[in-house]
């Protein structure tokens, strides 16, 4: 068994490097952990023991802070762009040795992209990572010490699932590995959503902290979500035309308490998990020109309890109040209509790192909020639209070009009962949705 490697950048979140080094010491052995403040003895050549503890290990934990993109040296230039830096020479060295390279993502720190780094650390922002909060680092430390534990033994299997699911879903003779491994992925999401670290109601919680409270929990959902994020996202991707349907009704209908005090924000943000779900079959579905799938997410699928479809029962607005969201640490003074949009396209670029590109990823998520928001205008007299909306009234999107031939009066998605299969309806929900877009942002 390897040990693990703790990176870090002086400056920059030392209190979880230091927490993270000391609790895997105490489950594995110091021996097993590489931390330098404690490896590198007085007098040794450091440069020479970081080389020797790097190849000695099996996974190298990135900590990444708030500053770890941008921190800057004393001429004002970013570290991460100078060869030199020990922070950017163990992550190279690590994946040059082949060791299992994990960010660890600090409280709301936001997930970095290839664009963001130096060509050679770019495979960094392909990494499946971790969170860790200031404020549950009880939880996400157990968490980290099982992953870690799982890599170490051995036991996590050496084929990725995208590439599995591929190979899977085109073989019929595997369509129930595929559907057990949909159900225990769920399950095992579902067992993570529980009351007692999910409170529907928090009162003795300042009201000028809810929302980054609030934007804790949903990077935390965010991260029990993820593996069923992305086996979902491969699922649609590749042609999978029936357990989406089935795992997104078991989250969005599952067992919750009910809160002690009207419209409390974590009851509501308690269908963030079946939002981040449907965002996945969405973009999956729009990616690989599946319109009718989100015709059919958007109204098949419904709340038991209520009879609304998806459509209605996962409006933004129903999940996050935008007012809480413009409040959120990593706003940053963005208008509140698209804050959430925006969070949720950084947060699920990692479910389709291996189905798409940047690039294409981005259209899809662009398109997909589109077509949701042509489906509301249709249905309801309200639209959530989205990050697009703000690009599409300054003229720097043509995401009402790209889905034309999606609605066309022969297309799946009409023929599958879409805008009630008349074109006209199309014509319509779209001049609506134009002079929605510019009375909301323009000017």
């Amino acid at each position: 068994m390897g040990g693990v490697f703790v990176n870090y950048r002086t400056g920059d979140g030392d209190w979880a490097a230091a927490l993270i080094a000391r609790e895997l010491a105490v489950k594995f052995g110091q021996e097993k952990v590489f931390y330098a403040s404690k490896s590198i003895q007085v007098g040794e050549d450091f440069t020479t023991r970081i080389l020797q503890g790097l190849r000695q290990c099996a996974i190298l934990l990135v900590v990444i802070g708030p500053q770890w993109l941008h921190k800057t040296d004393r001429q004002g230039a970013r570290r991460l762009d100078n060869p030199e830096d020990w922070v950017r020479r163990e992550i190279i060295e690590a994946f040059r040795s082949g060791l299992r390279v994990i960010p660890v993502f600090l409280d709301s720190t936001e997930v970095i992209s290839e664009r963001d780094l130096p060509e050679d650390l770019a495979s960094l922002a392909r990494c499946q990572y971790l969170r860790l909060h200031h404020r549950n680092d009880d939880r996400d430390v157990a968490r980290l010490l099982e992953e870690v534990g799982t890599i170490l033994d051995g036991t996590v299997p050496s084929a990725d699932v995208v590439p599995w699911l591929k190979k899977a879903l085109a073989d019929a003779g595997q369509l129930a590995s595929v559907r057990e491994a949909f159900d225990a992925a769920t399950t095992k999401a579902l067992d993570a959503l529980t009351d007692s670290r999910y409170p529907v109601s928090m009162p003795d919680l300042p009201e000028e902290d809810i929302p980054a409270a609030l934007e804790e929990r949903l990077v935390s959902y965010e991260d029990d979500m993820a593996p069923l994020l992305k086996l979902v996202a491969a699922g649609v991707a590749f042609g999978d035309d029936e357990l989406w349907s089935r795992t997104l009704s078991r989250v969005l209908n599952r067992p919750a308490k009910r809160p002690t005090r009207f419209n409390e924000p974590w009851t509501a943000a308690s269908a963030y998990p079946a939002l981040l779900l449907l965002y996945s079959i969405g973009v999956a579905a729009m990616a690989s020109g599946r319109g009718e799938v989100v015709y059919r997410a958007l109204t098949d699928v419904k709340v038991q309890a209520s009879g609304d479809t998806v459509l209605r029962a996962l409006a933004l607005r129903h999940v996050v109040d935008p007012r809480l969201a413009e409040s959120f640490p990593s706003a940053r003074g963005l208008p509140h209509r698209y804050v959430l949009s925006r969070h949720l396209r950084l947060c699920l670029r990692t479910a389709f790192e291996d189905i798409s590109d940047d690039r294409d990823y981005d259209l899809a998520f662009e398109e997909f909020e589109y077509l949701r928001s042509l489906l509301e205008l249709h249905d309801t007299a309200f639209t959530s639209l989205g990050e697009f909306a703000f690009h599409r009234a300054e003229n720097r999107t043509a995401v009402h070009e790209r889905v034309k031939a999606l609605l066309a009066a022969d297309s799946a998605l009409l023929v599958s009962g879409a805008f009630s299969g008349v074109i006209n309806n199309v014509t319509v929900a779209r001049r609506q949705l134009e002079t929605t877009v510019q009375g909301r942002y323009a000017g």
